[in-house]
């Protein structure tokens, strides 16, 4: 072989193991629920979380003149405080720089502070608004809060179902406690009066009892506080007792799973409210399920294209610093503004997004059919 030519190989490959060298991985964490009665939500958004890091990973990118990888660590913090604390410690300890989540508020309130004192972000959408309300500099939520779901619902409720008489009923979740403070103070600012409450706990099965106190309450529909499993029996039991009154419900509620679990009892009597635009309403919306369903075989459910946002949020800030070190780009993230799938992400000072659009959402004929965006 002509020296010349041993040379130029040489000196390739010396280009190539200093281009390797200089390879930097950049890890996000990723904590939701993938078992248990939520683990469909859970899979959904971490689908959302995998497409768009395998987008990214795609377009060779580099921050400050080094090429980067990003890579995921995937935990399951069953919609457990405890166990997502303890998630929020390993995913620290791997050295994560930002975590897609907690999905549930209870986790989130849980481990804000871990994320925070570690520097690391966290984008999350639990709704509760505590979560934000403690002025973490690290801490971010990329969906609707409580105050916007939850009280546009009751505006809802109030102005276009036209209902008079409510019957609540709640989970005693973090979750429900935000949503149904929300509700109620809008629905009652606008007319209408709460006949009946019952607390049940998120493990009861039997809403009997509460059912029949609605009944003789003679409400005009119920506000469930509460997730899919729950729902789904209760609508059951509606069914049974030939209850036909709207059941109302946030965002936990527009999943596709309540048509599982509820089978021919959803009718078309029920109700959902989630944050941002509808997928179907929006071009990008389109093509993101086009590509979702592509991928995974089904179309997207509630919250694959809000932590898909979230990946791509986060690329752009750390672009924007020009680090990928979350003490840089954290601040950076806090002023910019970003066009995602169905939102556009601009944050206050408490880090609650300035734009929180949400949909009202009713089942019928087997699908999720979106009503009103405001």
């Amino acid at each position: 072989m002509p020296p010349v030519r041993v040379i130029a190989i040489a000196l390739s490959l010396l280009s190539a193991c200093a281009f390797a060298q200089e390879r930097q991985v950049v890890r996000f964490g990723f904590s939701s629920p993938l078992s248990g009665p939520q683990a469909a939500a859970g899979k959904d958004a971490l689908n959302g979380v995998q497409m768009a890091i395998e987008r990214l990973n795609q377009q060779n990118l580099q921050l400050d003149g080094k090429a980067i990888r990003f890579e995921l660590l995937a935990r399951d913090d069953k919609a457990s405080p405890q166990e997502g604390a303890a998630v929020a410690r390993e995913l620290v300890a791997a050295g994560v720089r930002a975590v897609l989540g907690p999905f549930n508020s209870g986790v989130a309130l849980s481990v804000t502070k871990i994320y925070n004192d570690a520097g690391v972000v966290s984008l999350t959408v639990a709704s509760n608004p505590k979560v934000t309300q403690t002025a973490l500099t690290q801490v971010f939520r990329i969906a609707a809060s409580d105050a916007d779901m939850g009280g546009k619902m009751g505006l809802y409720a109030a102005r276009h179902l036209k209902l008079k008489k409510m019957a609540v009923i709640d989970d005693g979740s973090l979750y429900a406690r935000g949503l149904i403070d929300e509700f109620e103070r809008v629905a009652k600012m606008n007319g209408v009066q709460l006949v009946y409450k019952e607390a049940v706990g998120d493990k009861a099965e039997e809403f009997g009892a509460a059912l029949n106190a609605i009944a003789a309450a003679k409400a005009d529909a119920i506000f469930f506080g509460g997730y899919v499993s729950q729902a789904g029996a209760l609508l059951r039991q509606m069914q049974q007792r030939g209850m036909a009154i709207p059941l109302l419900g946030g965002d936990a509620l527009c999943s596709s799973t309540m048509l599982v679990q509820a089978g021919s009892a959803l009718g078309d009597r029920t109700y959902c409210v989630q944050g941002g635009v509808w997928l179907t309403r929006v071009s990008d919306g389109a093509v993101f399920a086009s590509a979702y369903q592509g991928k995974y075989g089904s179309m997207p459910d509630v919250y694959a294209p809000t932590f898909y946002d979230g990946v791509l949020l986060l690329w752009q800030a750390m672009k924007s610093a020009n680090s990928p070190d979350p003490r840089v780009f954290a601040p950076v993230l806090a002023r910019m503004r970003y066009k995602g799938v169905t939102a556009t992400y601009e944050f206050n000072s408490r880090h609650d997004m300035t734009e929180a659009t949400v949909t009202i959402l009713r089942f019928k004929d087997g699908k999720l059919v979106p009503l009103s965006s405001f």
